[in-house]
């Protein structure tokens, strides 16, 4: 194990990234401080690692002022940036930033702080970008190309093995499923998919629209759903992460239709990533970061201008119209998956960046 001591500073330790923090714990001395203890989200179990909550900036500061480390891999940009890359450069320490953003937000503060941040960017030792967009945008912040590695972002759904998977309920058995599963919030643009399979619904019933997931634009939804006389629908409420692939498994096409804001774009959209792994053609927006990278444009899926419904009804109707062509995507999926967007890939970008700063 090098001596170096590296420490691993982000917000969550999620489910689906703990896979990751492990393999990394375990090849080197790494150190993680976990800004939120995700009771609230049920992310609180941190397995092997060695870790420290820092639930206040007091605490945070101290630790990154007062302790021992060499290395520093934390999110970017956050509003800890600048303090970050200040103590680092104070220290003479390596710092490596992790970015997913991929579309700098329209905000009054963030333009004022832009200068700021690509200066940051530009003079931090490595960076480990999600995507392709992530990495084009780091560029575009001036960063040289050298520097910037990706780790592509991963998750994996454990399941049973396919003869164990539970088969489709009478109910839906004879109709095609589309999936969206998340928060039910403005910004991932579930009425826009609800009024586009609406007016699908008006030309058949052989469709059913599963949405999994819970927030505070369920109502509304709900509400929409009414007005448009929808009957073929159901809000099966929040999903726990340990039952999700019962719902990929059940879904004929899996839809991501996430809509900008001036503050808000999804950075990536690990639900694509899943609904791939079990074999099913994905219809995103542009608004979607992971669309640059998990989506071929009518491959293994549409990539669909978000806010519009005429584009995301289209895209529902090709896979109808065919369903060998919804098949045949579903089997691109899988593949693209199980080649390009694994732990051991993620894993890999991250120890790249490591070895680019000295680490080995």
């Amino acid at each position: 194990m090098d001596k170096k001591k590296i420490i691993f500073l982000t917000n969550y330790c999620p489910h689906y990234r703990l896979p990751v923090f492990e393999a990394l714990s375990k090849q080197y001395n790494m150190h993680f401080i976990f800004t939120n203890d995700g009771s609230s989200k049920g992310w609180n179990n941190y397995g092997t690692l060695r870790y420290n909550l820092c639930l206040s900036k007091s605490a945070l500061i101290l630790k990154l002022l007062l302790e021992d480390w060499d290395v520093l891999i934390t999110g970017f940009p956050s509003w800890n940036s600048l303090f970050e890359f200040i103590v680092a450069k104070l220290r003479k320490k390596q710092l490596v930033f992790w970015i997913e953003e991929w579309h700098q937000p329209q905000t009054l503060v963030r333009m004022m702080l832009t200068p700021i941040l690509k200066f940051i960017a530009r003079s931090c030792d490595a960076i480990v970008a999600c995507g392709s967009a992530a990495k084009a945008h780091m560029m575009d912040y001036g960063v040289a190309s050298e520097k910037i590695f990706t780790a592509p972002n991963a998750s994996w759904v454990e399941a049973p093995l396919e003869s164990e998977l539970k088969p489709r309920t009478s109910a839906s058995h004879n109709k095609f499923i589309i999936l969206y599963l998340g928060r039910l919030v403005r910004c991932k643009g579930v009425d826009y998919l609800i009024k586009a399979f609406s007016k699908m619904e008006n030309e058949r019933d052989d469709i059913k629209l599963v949405i999994a997931g819970d927030g505070d634009f369920r109502s509304s939804l709900q509400q929409l759903s009414k007005e448009l006389g929808i009957k073929n629908i159901e809000f099966v409420g929040a999903c726990d992460p340990r039952e999700r692939f019962h719902y990929y498994n059940m879904c004929d096409v899996f839809v991501l239709p996430s809509i900008w804001s001036p503050n808000h774009c999804e950075a990536w959209g690990l639900t694509l990533n899943e609904a791939m792994q079990f074999g099913k053609p994905v219809i995103a927006t542009d608004a979607v970061g992971a669309s640059f990278d998990l989506i071929k444009n009518g491959v293994n899926g549409f990539v669909v201008k978000n806010g519009d419904v005429g584009s995301l009804y289209q895209a529902l109707k090709k896979l109808l119209d065919d369903p060998e062509l919804a098949e045949t995507m579903g089997a691109e999926s899988k593949k693209i998956i199980e080649e390009r967007f694994t732990y051991e890939r993620m894993i890999k970008g991250f120890k790249d960046a490591l070895t680019f700063v000295g680490v080995s």
